[in-house]
């Protein structure tokens, strides 16, 4: 098979134009350039593809042959072409969103919101699982990107970016049950005689907590919206991110615990594999974020 597929596209235009002349004019090319294309298309195929004459050309039976074969190939390499025009435009796609259930929350699902109502023809899977679950599914290519919570450990294979602070706070149920913890800092030691509520081992707000106190939970749950659930029912003291509970601290049904010991901030990350080429819908949907942050 001859590798050129300008030759194709020289036989197509000549077939359907009947002559080369009319071909050229079709094509931006010069008459030469058409001519001696087809020349070399025959020349490959052993074949005469047209019939020459004063009037200008006609198919052979050959050429009629490889006629249909042509113009269905170069129609499906066009639509192709088109289609991926398409997805260049936005018009079509599939993103893939990796993200816990916290960073979706309060900071992605505004971003997904405003895409959507942009570009309502991009398909979008959405994984919703733990920060460590997530960048697994990146790092396999399952998801074209994440949004994740610190902390994470260095990976020369992932670009990282912030985007967003965060506070991790220890609440409860405003009530004489923990009044004697109010209006003071505490040491951390004070709240091992309650029951402490905190997420599971493999999220990243355990780990992070890990990091600046030595303590066991009473009761480990998967969800912080759960976790603020039980804090609410007076069942124990919830170590959450303040996001979660700001409406309810503010409404005064859940105090803050205030600690001698500061806890540090942390940040939301936006993630992408740095060898590995972004879709077109990825690549509009993280200059969103980055442009706005």
């Amino acid at each position: 098979m001859t590798d050129n597929l300008a030759q194709y596209k020289f036989f197509l235009a000549a077939a359907k134009n009947g002559s080369i002349s009319a071909a050229a004019r079709k094509l931006y090319v010069t008459q030469p350039a058409v001519s001696s294309g087809i020349l070399q298309l025959e020349d490959a195929l052993g074949v005469k593809l047209f019939f020459r004459t004063s009037r200008g050309i006609t198919l052979t039976p050959e050429g009629k042959i490889l006629y249909d074969y042509v113009n269905s190939g170069l129609s499906f390499i066009e639509a192709g072409e088109d289609k991926l025009r398409d997805i260049g435009g936005l018009h079509s796609g599939i993103m893939r969103i990796g993200a816990s259930d916290m960073t979706l929350k309060f900071f992605l699902l505004k971003y997904i919101e405003e895409f959507n109502n942009i570009y309502p023809k991009v398909n979008l899977i959405m994984a919703n699982n733990p920060t460590p679950q997530t960048l697994n599914s990146l790092k396999n290519g399952q998801i074209d990107f994440c949004m994740v919570s610190e902390p994470v450990e260095a990976d020369s294979d992932i670009k990282f970016i912030p985007v967003m602070e965060i506070r991790d706070i220890i609440v409860c149920k405003n009530c004489e049950k923990f009044a004697e913890l109010f209006g003071r800092e505490i040491e951390i030691e004070e709240l091992r005689k309650y029951t402490l509520i905190m997420l599971e081992r493999e999220t990243s707000t355990r780990r992070y907590w890990e990091r600046f106190i030595s303590i066991e939970p009473s009761i480990e749950l998967a969800q912080s919206d759960l976790i603020l659930d039980f804090a609410l029912r007076g069942l124990g003291i919830a170590f959450i991110v303040e996001n979660f509970a700001l409406e309810y601290l503010k409404s005064g049904e859940l105090k803050e615990i205030k600690l001698k010991t500061q806890i540090p901030k942390r940040r939301f990350l936006l993630g992408y594999l740095n060898n590995i080429p972004l879709s077109a819908a990825a690549k509009k949907f993280i200059s969103k974020i980055t442009i706005n942050e």
